[in-house]
């Protein structure tokens, strides 16, 4: 056998051997997704150190990805963008969205049916506000 195609034997058992693992991993890590205990509707009540009040989050595995809303009910609470950078891990939850001219930060961690998270405002990449959420998972 030529090195070319000895070469060319090793390149398509290796291509073969990744397709293998990922048929393997892929589907694994879809179902612990799938199970998180972060999917379904939360609320609760947010404090920070400029407005307080109700915050709703529902989280939704659909079509192998993460989608998020949520929504801020307080007096002065800027207009709402898009959220972004939404991570789901086990029982770990983070995600960034625009609140006015500020990057809130919102991380958490899930006990049982309860969400209880960190807020951290940022304003031209300095941080100027934080604060705090305790969600309660919704029947």
């Amino acid at each position: 056998m030529t090195t070319a195609v000895r070469r060319a034997v090793t390149g398509a058992r290796f291509l073969a051997a990744i397709a293998a693992l990922l048929a393997v991993t892929t589907p694994r890590a879809e179902a612990q997704a799938a199970e998180s205990p972060a999917g379904g509707s939360w609320r609760g009540l947010f404090t920070t150190d400029g407005p307080s009040g109700t915050m709703t989050v529902s989280l939704t595995y659909e079509a192998n990805a993460w989608t998020a809303t949520d929504a801020l009910e307080a007096e002065a609470v800027p207009p709402a963008g898009d959220i972004r950078e939404l991570k789901v891990e086990g029982n770990q939850v983070s995600w960034v969205q625009t609140f006015g001219e500020f990057d809130v930060t919102f991380k958490a961690m899930i006990e049982g049916d309860v969400m209880k998270g960190s807020i951290e405002a940022y304003q031209g990449g300095a941080m100027v506000a934080g604060g705090a959420f305790e969600l309660k998972k919704q029947p």
